[in-house]
């Protein structure tokens, strides 16, 4: 590993050329058919590790040992061709060259959780002591991907709140952040670093956000209620609220916004599908099959954070049974509500933050 040399902190975050399409590797994407003939990562936190398979087989296609203890999440910047693997305890964030796997290791601090690239690609998006009260501020790093240098953008006027994680909107000018601790999502506006946008009702444990194409709604997973809720986005009001299971996590918005897909911390491991416009529970998919480990007859599976594919056919979600059990990723057909393909991951530990990209691999 190389070190990096950061940068930090940078009093203002410098403006970012504004991209104005869908993102081009993230939870919620868009685009062409084929969601399978590309790859997936995964990262677990227990190994510090990454794996990076083939999402039409399933079949590991390389790994890198040795991304940073607590690797926590991961995203990707198709751009500066790098992937970023948040190293929680280690307070750094690892960017993994996909043409080589060379990793670079950017110190962060404290405690960085979730991370989301901007449109263009050109600057990474950490929370920082997500669930940590006594540690810090409310705060995001913001991360040049090219040049690694770090700043730190203000979440919430809260000084109690947390980030827990981060997403642009559809037009690149806000990044919309939900916070764990403090109960709350806020919007940051990209360019003068401003909060320009709160919800004012509490909302237990807020988890994950994602905006509509069009800006009208904001849709936030409630941890603490086992709820996701849709937020207007003119008046902050929550105009919607569908109960969907134990501890929801990630949310992925369908091309169509007709269908929310939601992940599921509890046990056992299970995906959430929502109808968007009748505000109604489709179906709750478990993820994991059961099966022996260790001294455990049927160890049970819990999920943890999952992906959708660019056309939105398919869902890769991480599960796990333990730090000494065997945990992998299972591939869940939206349209069918079913499990189609179920991945071990390499070795013991959970398996956590996962990525989808449609780049081939030239390792």
């Amino acid at each position: 590993m190389r070190q990096v040399s950061a940068r930090f902190p940078r009093a203002r975050p410098r403006p970012r050329p504004r991209a104005w399409a869908s993102p081009i590797g993230g939870r919620s994407n868009t685009g062409s058919a084929g969601s399978r003939r590309a790859r997936s990562g995964s990262s677990n936190r227990d190994q510090g590790s990454l794996a990076i398979f083939d999402a039409a087989t399933g079949a590991v296609l390389g790994a890198v040992a040795e991304v940073g203890a607590g690797a926590h999440d991961i995203c990707l910047s198709e751009r500066a061709g790098k992937a970023f693997i948040t190293a929680e305890t280690a307070n750094a964030v690892a960017a993994v060259d996909l043409e080589t796997l060379a990793v670079d290791v950017i110190p962060v601090g404290p405690l960085p959780h979730h991370c989301e690239p901007s449109h263009d690609g050109r600057t990474i998006y950490v929370s920082l002591a997500s669930h940590t009260p006594a540690v810090g501020a409310p705060l995001l790093a913001e991360i040049d991907a090219d040049d690694f240098t770090v700043g730190y953008i203000p979440t919430s006027a809260n000084p109690a709140a947390r980030a827990h994680a981060p997403r642009p909107s559809p037009d690149g000018d806000t990044i919309y952040v939900a916070h764990d601790v403090g109960n709350e999502v806020t919007g940051v506006d990209v360019e003068s670093g401003d909060i320009a946008f709160n919800v004012a009702p509490p909302i237990p444990r807020a988890e994950e956000v994602i905006a509509t194409r069009f800006g009208d709604w904001l849709w936030v997973s409630s941890r603490g209620d086992g709820t996701v809720k849709r937020i207007d986005l003119e008046s902050g009001a929550i105009t919607g609220v569908v109960a969907v299971g134990v501890e929801p996590e990630s949310v992925m918005l369908a091309p169509s916004e007709r269908t929310l897909a939601v992940s599921l911390r509890g046990w056992p491991a299970t995906l959430a599908l929502v109808d968007t416009a009748r505000l109604s529970l489709l179906a709750s998919v478990p993820i994991a099959p059961t099966a022996p480990c260790g001294d455990v007859t049927n160890a049970p599976s819990f999920g943890d954070l999952a992906v959708m594919s660019r056309d939105g056919r398919h869902v890769f979600a991480t599960f796990d049974r333990g730090a000494g059990c065997e945990g992998g990723v299972s591939v869940i057909d939206v349209r069918t509500r079913q499990v189609v393909a179920t991945w071990p991951y390499p070795g013991k530990g959970r398996p956590h933050g996962i990525w989808y990209t449609r780049r081939k691999p030239r390792f």
